[in-house]
């Protein structure tokens, strides 16, 4: 039992930052029905592309598409996220690869093929007529939208669940539900095994089960049966342990959102681990905890992100947002228009009722005036005096009112909070851009969040501004939100810096700078845009896939704007 105990701690190690293994690997094609990004990697991990033999390094940022295979060493995992925001964690010592099965337009499965090891899935609510289907020698689990893991060990396959319902078929003909808390395992000879287990559908049972030594004669053994009863009671007693001290607090979502991200937000006891879609936090002394996810421009529908909060191996279901993704709406314009013409109707109106209303006074001023012409001297002299005392009177509460301001602005800057705000910029803050020929201008979304607050705080920001050169390209007075995406674009061969700068009510300002270099040494392309650049046969010539080789070629030539 200590050795089955022990095997689950070496997950707990230092990750790399994705930042020093960034590479702008070759994208997989635009025509695959099935494309997942590389979020993170570590230790000897593999991809191998459709129709080749080479392996080569799978890096950070890299899209793998469908028929690709990847492979992972000792001690080594990789994460990848599909564009409708679910997520993939490839386990160590896991072969996998990716598949698709296109039937029309609305309905097509999507196959990944455990060949070894272990992937771990978070996988968002599919659309009707879509399935994605993990297959190993004995069986095939079919997901619409659920969290847990499937393995292939020594021949045989797990299908284990934290939440949602799977389907499972082995080749010999037998079917099998998974629901919530359970662990269906599949023997070699297609026949399936059902169990209970407090531990369903964690990393823990997975690192657990990928011992071969335990599996005996397969699942239906007594001593398999054993080892894994007593892994999970052990499991159980110190995730109660855990979820006793654990404190959740989560802002909530709105129902519906335009954008494709948000921000979740909780307040979380100081060092607990939270996941949300395979991404890992440790939340630090001031117990926020701040993650921005996002999914592809065209992925509409309902989202849902599953947290689990974790200490050393124990994960424990903390919190679950949910949203709609909604389609933007065209409002309109008829009832806009209708809507504008009453508007100014109504001050055309207004304003000749005040004109008749000023030449009917000037009008009785005039008649009172020519009254009075007997007692001229005295009524001057009476407006006059009767002047002086209205203007004493009002310099009087204007100053009371003015008195009235500065103790109030003194105030309200003496009740502001000294809030930390920072400013997290998607993409880095450096993006290179390949701009492909013919193109001569780059177009995209500025896309930052504000991090160290919550809700709660966001009344303390005055304003947001996105200025490039000194000038204004989009300022946010009424902020109610975390999340900012600011159109903008650079010309070929500019180099491009927008500053970001958050006001706080209190006077402190905060800048962060976003760069991007759009380059194209167009003698490379030979007059043709290509994603493997063709170059001079210099050095021995060849291709450079990341553009890293035309990038030095260009930068010199590149220009600020």
């Amino acid at each position: 039992m200590a050795a089955l105990s022990a095997m689950v701690f070496w997950a707990c190690k230092d990750e790399p930052d994705p930042r020093t293994v960034a590479d702008k690997s070759s994208e997989a094609s635009d025509s695959s029905k099935i494309k997942a990004k590389v979020r993170k990697v570590l230790g000897e991990t593999e991809l191998q592309r459709k129709d080749t033999e080479k392996w080569s390094k799978l890096r950070y940022g890299q899209v793998v598409a469908e028929k690709d295979r990847i492979r992972t060493g000792a001690e080594s995992e990789a994460l990848m996220m599909v564009n409708d925001g679910s997520s993939l964690w490839i386990s160590e010592l896991s072969d996998i690869t990716l598949d698709a099965e296109i039937f029309d337009s609305l309905s097509h499965q999507v196959s990944i093929r455990v060949n070894n090891g272990a992937v771990v899935f978070d996988v968002q609510k599919q659309p009707s007529g879509r399935t994605l289907n993990f297959t190993t020698g004995v069986a095939t689990a079919a997901i619409r939208g659920t969290a847990g893991f499937v393995a292939s060990v020594n021949g045989q396959m797990v299908a284990s669940l934290k939440e949602g319902l799977v389907s499972v078929n082995s080749v010999a003909g037998n079917t099998g539900d998974v629901a919530e808390n359970q662990t269906l395992f599949v023997g070699k000879d297609g026949s399936i095994k059902s169990m209970q287990l407090k531990s369903s559908g964690t990393k823990a049972l997975s690192f657990v089960l990928g011992n071969v030594n335990i599996w005996g004669d397969g699942p239906q053994s007594e001593e398999f049966e054993k080892a894994i009863t007593e892994f999970d009671n052990d499991y159980d007693a110190r995730r109660k342990a855990f979820e006793d001290k654990l404190n959740f607090r989560a802002n909530p979502l709105p129902d519906t959102v335009l954008l494709p991200s948000v921000t979740l937000q909780a307040r979380v006891n100081p060092g607990v681990v939270v996941t949300v879609m395979g991404e890992a936090d440790t939340v630090g002394e001031n117990g926020i905890f701040q993650r921005t996810v996002e999914w592809a421009d065209d992925a509409y529908g309902l989202k849902r992100f599953l947290v689990t909060c974790g200490e050393g191996d124990i994960e424990v279901q903390c919190f679950t947002w949910k949203t709609v993704y909604a389609a933007p709406s065209k409002s309109g314009s008829g009832d806009e228009n209708a809507a504008g013409d009453a508007a100014a109707d109504s001050a055309a109106a207004a304003a000749a009722a005040d004109s008749a209303a000023a030449a009917e006074k000037a009008a009785a001023e005039k008649a009172a005036a020519d009254k009075a012409a007997a007692d001229k001297a005295a009524a001057e002299k009476a407006a006059a005096d009767k002047a002086a005392a209205e203007k004493a009177a009002g310099k009087n509460a204007a100053g009371k009112k003015a008195d009235q301001a500065d103790a109030s602005a003194t105030n309200e800057k003496k009740t502001s909070k000294n809030v930390n705000v920072s400013v997290k910029l998607v993409g880095g803050k450096t993006e290179r851009k390949h701009l492909d020929p013919p193109a001569t201008e780059y177009k995209t979304k500025l896309k930052f969040s504000l991090g160290g607050i919550t809700d709660a705080d966001i009344s303390e920001i005055a304003s947001v501004t996105v200025k490039r050169k000194g000038e204004v390209v989009e300022s946010f007075n009424n902020v109610s939100a975390l999340t900012y995406e600011v159109p903008v674009s650079i010309d070929l061969n500019t180099i491009a810096k927008f500053d970001i700068e958050i006001a706080l009510k209190n006077g402190k300002k905060i800048r962060m700078t976003k760069t991007y270099e759009v380059f194209c040494e167009r003698r490379n392309h030979m007059g043709k845009a290509r994603n493997c650049v063709q170059y001079d046969k210099v050095d021995g010539g060849g291709c450079d896939e990341s553009h890293a080789e035309e990038y030095e070629a260009a930068k010199s030539k590149l220009k600020e704007d």
